[in-house]
């Protein structure tokens, strides 16, 4: 039987990164993502995975979410464990999560993804109720002047990567009592650090927010319009308005049968290199990018911020694209993957833009039939190709293109007169 896991990354490359390298063990199904934190509490109750995988901060503060979300997963689901991934080796930080008495949780640190299979040992263990703490942090801990012969031993251990089974048997004990120990370990180098450690914790906290704020910031820029990430920052809502925008999707044809002959860190790396490529040349030509799924690309012209000529400049993003595509493939990829070929799709229509959703989340994004017909269009195009709906077409007649005839959208009874972007093909 399969280990269910809940993803909880804001970052959307380090997401389908994490996602794809998952994916690629058999005994690991990924059956939930998540953005922020209150959508990860949300996961974790409708799907009551086995294990829950989250980044140490995510939206909306920046703060510790992942540490409080797997307190208070663990409260709420026992039976799930929780392995929290952070950037900072901060031996304070693995202390906050694993110092309130609870097990079934882990601390490691976001190198370890690339390093074998150390965040699948991981979740391997947090998923039969054990715990685990990054090597780094376990010898740090374990070099402390303070700590104790016995605790220096369980220490070592876990800094070995051992999981309870293989330190249970080196103790010749069992693996309760083995989580007694760590349990009561951790407890007591949290209770240890007192009102002081308790502030200096606050103030790192604090810190730390306001760092990955602007962190987040510049990240947000370089993907969407600067106006966009300007009235975010600013806490302006973004209220529901119908506009006529242009909508663009594309993604890698065949991509699916391509993963199954590449690992699962060249699959990271393809996604990463891709969609990173593709976003800058979507902000570059004033897109907003709306979701990455998987290796697919929806991106907006024409709003949060009016563009007159948002037809246009999605044709000629969609060619430049296009382009840097042929690009990429001629930098390489890997030993067996020489080149992607990728299908873009548009459309210009009327469209209801704003923030939309529930539960503690909201997005921007764009809904309506014109949505669903750039979409549509995507799927007609064969690797290298770019067809765009009759719409597009004539509010940008320098374009050149040439008709394929018309096209059936599914729920819609009114097919669509489509045409094919000429462009130089290198």
């Amino acid at each position: 039987m399969s280990i269910r896991v809940v993803l909880g990354e804001d970052n959307v490359l380090v997401r389908e990164g994490v996602r794809a390298l998952l994916d690629s063990f058999e005994d690991i199904e990924v059956v939930g993502v998540a953005a922020d934190g209150p959508s990860l509490l949300a996961e974790a109750e409708e799907r009551r995975p086995d294990v829950v995988v989250t980044d140490i901060k995510m939206p909306p503060n920046f703060q510790l979410e992942g540490i409080d979300c797997a307190h208070e997963i663990r409260s709420k689901q026992p039976e799930t464990g929780v392995v929290v991934l952070s950037a900072h080796d901060d031996e304070a930080y693995a202390i906050a999560l694993l110092g309130q008495g609870q097990s079934g949780l882990a601390y490691l640190l976001k190198d370890r993804i690339a390093q074998g299979d150390e965040l699948v040992r991981a979740i391997r263990e947090v998923s039969h109720g054990g715990s685990a703490v990054d090597p780094i942090i376990a010898e740090r801990l374990s070099g402390r002047r303070e700590t104790a012969g016995a605790d220096r031993e369980i220490l070592d251990m876990m800094g070995r990567g051992l999981g309870y089974a293989e330190m249970a048997e080196a103790l010749g004990t069992t693996q309760e009592a083995v989580d007694g120990r760590v349990t009561d370990l951790f407890g007591r180098l949290a209770s240890g650090a007192g009102e002081g450690g308790a502030a200096v914790d606050e103030l790192k906290r604090l810190h730390a927010a306001v760092v990955d704020r602007a962190s987040a910031a510049r990240t947000l820029r370089s993907y969407v319009p600067s106006q966009f990430a300007e009235k975010l920052e600013s806490g302006v809502a973004l209220t529901q308005e119908e506009l006529e925008v242009t909508v663009l999707f594309s993604d890698i044809r065949g991509f699916s049968a391509l993963a199954e002959q590449l690992s699962a860190s060249e699959i990271a790396d393809v996604l990463a290199r891709h969609l990173g490529a593709m976003a800058d040349v979507i902000a570059e030509h004033g897109g907003t990018i709306d979701k990455f799924a998987g290796d697919a690309v929806m991106a907006i012209f024409g709003a949060p911020y009016p563009l007159s000529d948002h037809a246009a400049q999605a044709l000629r993003c969609a060619i430049a694209m296009q382009a840097k595509q042929a690009e990429l493939n001629r930098d390489g990829w890997s030993d067996t993957l020489r080149e992607l070929r990728m299908g873009v799709g548009i459309n210009t229509g009327m469209v209801i833009a704003g923030t939309i959703g529930g539960g503690g989340r909201l997005e921007y994004t764009v809904v309506g039939d014109a949505v669903n017909v750039a979409q549509r269009l995507q799927s007609e195009a064969a690797g290298g190709e770019i067809v765009a709906s009759v719409s597009t077409v004539a509010a940008a007649p320098e374009v050149a293109v040439e008709p394929i005839g018309h096209r059936h959208v599914k729920g819609r009874q009114e097919t669509v007169e489509a045409f094919r972007v000429l462009y130089e093909k290198e």
